[in-house]
């Protein structure tokens, strides 16, 4: 049964506050009543509505359980999709864990958008011709649940564990002569030692069909100019101070996050303000 209005703000102001003082709250399934997808969705979309709130803006969209195997050990038969804001883009590429609770790391591919898309009834054809680029793409994940343990409708509820998203150079569409991103290869390091490898069907068959699914599933506009993430294509890879992950995707280039915890560094090597 779907929460009422009270309760499913509740849900969003416990996990916002959660994420503000990175602290950790138990599953929201585990208590009595538990939590159904129709009320985890309107609790994500409360939350974003508070992320709107203090200033953010929406930027783009975001998949989670892309992966048939990661499906299988949730229980689930479908993705799930959450929303990226633009405090949640990385400028360069230091992650800054302060501002985190236990993240991790993982390869996507990242689809700019030039023109609308609009479900219901796209198919991953209708998100080629509206992409204007792709780019490689590190999403920092980040769960405000216990032990970074959850079921789906917990993740759903918290915007599909959405943490900070390092993208890179952006590759027009019509630079890949037709190039089937299905295939395209994928090459994760981990402090300079190969880590995974994958290809692009890791993301829901083909990282486009993950884009229509989500346009499809989420009864609103996907803009142009939007950035939507196609859903990880490897394990992830846990993000600790002074870690370097980099991902290598064949024809679309590289990009990389660097951990790094600024609250350690000691205050006379910070960088002082200036003074007239």
């Amino acid at each position: 049964m779907t929460a009422d209005r009270a309760s499913v703000e509740a849900m969003a102001a416990e996990l916002h506050r959660a994420r503000l003082e990175r602290t950790t709250v138990p599953t929201f399934t585990a208590r009595p009543g538990g939590l159904d997808t129709a009320t985890a969705y309107a609790v994500q979309e409360a939350g974003i509505a508070l992320r709107e709130s203090d200033g953010e803006r929406v930027v783009g969209g975001k998949l989670g359980f892309t992966s048939e195997a990661m499906r299988r050990a949730m229980g689930v038969d479908s993705p799930n999709y959450g929303w990226l804001t633009d405090a949640m883009l990385v400028d360069g590429d230091e992650v800054d864990l302060d501002g985190l609770i236990h993240p991790k790391v993982e390869p996507e591919i990242a689809f700019v958008l030039g023109r609308d898309l609009v479900g219901p009834g796209l198919t991953a054809a209708d998100v080629l011709a509206a992409t204007r680029a792709v780019a490689p793409c590190l999403e920092v994940v980040d769960s405000r649940y216990e032990g970074f343990r959850f079921r789906a409708e917990d993740n759903i509820a918290d915007d599909s564990s959405a943490g900070r998203v390092v993208l890179g150079e952006p590759v027009d569409l019509a630079d890949l002569a037709g190039a089937d991103l299905r295939l395209v290869g994928c090459v994760v390091t981990v402090d300079g030692a190969m880590a995974h490898t994958a290809a692009g069907a890791a993301a829901h068959d083909d990282p486009a069909a993950a884009v229509a699914w989500m346009a499809n599933a989420c009864g609103r506009r996907l803009p142009a100019g939007a950035v939507v993430i196609s859903g990880g294509l490897t394990p992830p890879v846990d993000l600790l101070e002074g870690t370097t992950v980099v991902v290598e995707l064949d024809r679309l280039g590289t990009t990389r996050a660097h951990a790094v915890r600024p609250s350690t560094v000691p205050s006379e090597h910070r960088e002082q303000p200036c003074r007239s």
